[in-house]
């Protein structure tokens, strides 16, 4: 395996998360109400999963293995900048959900759902092109090795496929992508 298809793993999973998102902002567009309980859980998801663990071993392991090698690479530093704004977002919406503030809910979830969408797919074009470029074998699987020792089931974050099941996510073009991506990159893993 691969340091870009584990990338791209947790990207799936983070946009599974993002469905949801979706899903639960598209109840509250129709009317309808969604539990506080979900929402919280979802942002526990993306705070913990997303960030503490995926975001964490970019910025400490995958992003400075890359600038070694590509030390003036601006794409990359401008990634690592857009991890404070999602941070930022994530902590402004689960303000807004304590405090019930249903619209400053409604709209900063939608900017962080398009951001980090933007963000994921930028992000995977970037480093897959520069490790595919840079990284020796071995670089690359001592990176593997370090993400899988910090790395913990999806299902301990938080129970997603209860929540898959109560906010189903719509098909988007954007997940049939994303699902051939982890297919792609799953097959050039057996060459």
């Amino acid at each position: 395996m691969k340091c870009t298809e584990l990338l791209v793993q947790d990207h799936i999973l983070i946009r599974r998360g993002l469905d949801i998102v979706d899903a639960m902002l598209k109840e509250l567009q129709d009317g309808q109400r969604i539990e506080i309980f979900d929402a919280a859980t979802i942002l526990k998801f993306l705070r913990v999963f997303g960030d503490q663990y995926h975001q964490v071993m970019e910025e400490t392991i995958l992003f400075p293995a890359l600038l070694d090698v590509a030390p003036h690479d601006t794409a990359l530093l401008q990634l690592v900048s857009e991890h404070g704004n999602e941070r930022a977002l994530v902590s402004g919406i689960e303000e807004a959900l304590m405090s019930r503030r249903g619209m400053a809910f409604f709209s900063s979830s939608h900017q962080l759902t398009s951001f980090l969408r933007s963000h994921c797919e930028r992000e995977e074009m970037i480093v897959c092109d520069l490790a595919g470029h840079y990284l020796s074998k071995q670089r690359d699987e001592e990176i593997v090795a370090e993400f899988m020792r910090n790395r913990a089931p999806v299902e301990s974050y938080t129970n997603l496929s209860r929540l898959d099941r109560r906010y189903p996510p719509r098909i988007s073009p954007e997940s049939i992508s994303a699902k051939n991506k982890l297919a792609k990159a799953r097959g050039s893993a057996s060459l």
